[in-house]
């Protein structure tokens, strides 16, 4: 008798495990679907900012190109209205170093006073810091 109770005892167990290990299931699976709708989602708005992107960077090249083209003219338009008022004079010469000139950035440090409430002497401190 006591075998039968636990026989029953364990296809009640076994029956109810089923029903919670299906709805279970059931509910996983949807988190699942929502979770992929959502990547996929997220996927298309990450493409849609790239393409954006990428259009905004061609358009601020193009943008950049025409700057220079500018430049250019104004250049070629400055050296020609030198050349055509101002003959044989030192602005030519002005003209032609700043076309061959080219910009160099050096490393060069301003001079850098102390705050008013630092020591004026910090070779001392430095001294003492190392030798600690």
């Amino acid at each position: 008798m006591i075998w039968i109770c636990i026989f029953i005892s364990s296809i009640i167990g076994v029956i109810i495990g089923a029903f919670i290990m299906y709805y279970k299931a059931r509910y996983l699976l949807h988190d699942q679907k929502t979770l992929y709708s959502e990547l996929q989602d997220k996927k298309n708005k990450l493409n849609e900012y790239q393409k954006e992107l990428s259009n905004h960077f061609t358009y601020t090249i193009k943008l950049l190109k025409k700057i220079e083209d500018d430049y250019r003219h104004l250049y070629h338009n400055v050296k020609r209205s030198a050349n055509f008022f101002l003959p044989n004079t030192h602005i030519q010469d002005n003209v032609h170093a700043f076309n061959a000139k080219k910009t160099t950035i050096k490393n060069e440090q301003l001079p850098i006073e102390a705050p008013l409430d630092y020591s004026s002497n910090t070779e001392n401190t430095i001294k003492s810091h190392d030798n600690k």
